[in-house]
């Protein structure tokens, strides 16, 4: 009877251990295996761990670190020319960078190409300019005339103005090779005079980086640019640049400066009026320079006629 109770006694023992044991084991295996850890979340065999209060989500970053890979491989890599450091609308030319050619851009002649709001100092000989340039001056010398009722401006010079005796503009700069700047006088009854960038004509100081412009020449900056303020003197280096150098009051010495720190990994980026820009450089490494630009976007090439070229992309 004894020996019948104590088997009986260790086999309920035996049952509870081995209960016990399995127990133990389901346990063990939902912690490893079933990811009872509400901070932790097997996905596809990726354990993913996610801190208690911190706002971070695998999901998020694996999103954009994709989208980022997709960004990049819709770039490709070019070479750019040296040739093309002399042109575009951000070269710099003066007597220590000269210019070598206007061959490399689309001109028009304004005595066919301008519209009704302004005169031209002769209506025979040609007066060229770059093509975009052109156009820009055209929509800005309308909405001069609708702003103040006036359309008393007159093109005095673009690759070719008179600075002799009794010249309206008093300084003829290099740049103006380049086929991107205009030199204006003001008409005022029958008697032209030089624009002093006052009364209501200043209206085009105010605003013409709203149409590409800007005045190479402003206030303040003679010590940069060398030249005192010349408001008769304008340059066309673009929309999305001339909003920047407004934005941030540069010239276009400090403007290219500016721009050395900002690279393709980098880049500087700018909203103009809903459009997304973003603006690098890329220094010129010799013949040809390879540079990474967009394959499905807008962008555009410009060389310093220095050392460097500036590539602009419209994004969206």
């Amino acid at each position: 009877m004894v020996n019948t109770r104590l088997r009986k006694g260790r086999l309920i023992m035996t049952m509870f251990i081995i209960a016990g044991v399995l127990f133990a084991a389901d346990a063990l295996r939902r912690a490893l295996f079933l990811n009872t850890d509400p901070n932790i979340i097997v996905d596809n065999g990726i354990v993913k761990t996610y801190s208690t209060g911190v706002n971070i989500r695998a999901e998020s970053l694996e999103n954009d670190m994709m989208n980022q890979q997709e960004e990049f491989s819709e770039y490709s890599e070019l070479e750019i020319s040296a040739t093309q450091l002399v042109s575009g609308e951000l070269v710099r030319v003066d007597y220590e960078h000269p210019y070598v050619s206007l061959d490399m851009i689309p001109t028009v002649n304004l005595v066919y190409y301008r519209n009704d709001y302004y005169t031209l100092i002769n209506e025979t000989d040609p007066v060229i300019l770059n093509e975009d340039a052109a156009e820009a001056l055209n929509f800005m010398m309308e909405d001069y005339y609708k702003s103040t009722g006036r359309s008393n401006f007159l093109i005095y010079g673009t690759t070719d103005t008179y600075t002799g005796e009794d010249s309206y503009c008093p300084q003829y700069f290099p740049e103006s090779s380049t086929g991107n700047t205009v030199d204006l006088a003001v008409n005022v009854g029958a008697e032209v005079f030089t624009y002093d960038g006052c009364d209501d004509e200043k209206w085009i100081v105010d605003n013409c980086h709203n149409y590409g412009y800007i005045v190479r020449y402003p206030e303040g900056k003679a010590d940069v640019t060398g030249n005192g303020f010349c408001p008769w003197h304008l340059r066309y280096v673009g929309k999305v640049h001339s909003a920047i150098m407004k934005d941030l009051d540069l010239c276009l010495e400090e403007y290219i400066e500016y721009l050395e720190e900002y690279t393709f990994d980098h880049p500087f980026s700018y909203n103009l009026d809903g459009t997304l820009c973003d603006v690098y450089t890329v220094k010129s490494t010799g013949e040809t320079t390879p540079a990474y630009v967009p394959v499905y976007k807008d962008y555009d090439i410009s060389g310093t006629n220095t050392d460097s070229f500036i590539i602009t992309v419209i994004k969206c």
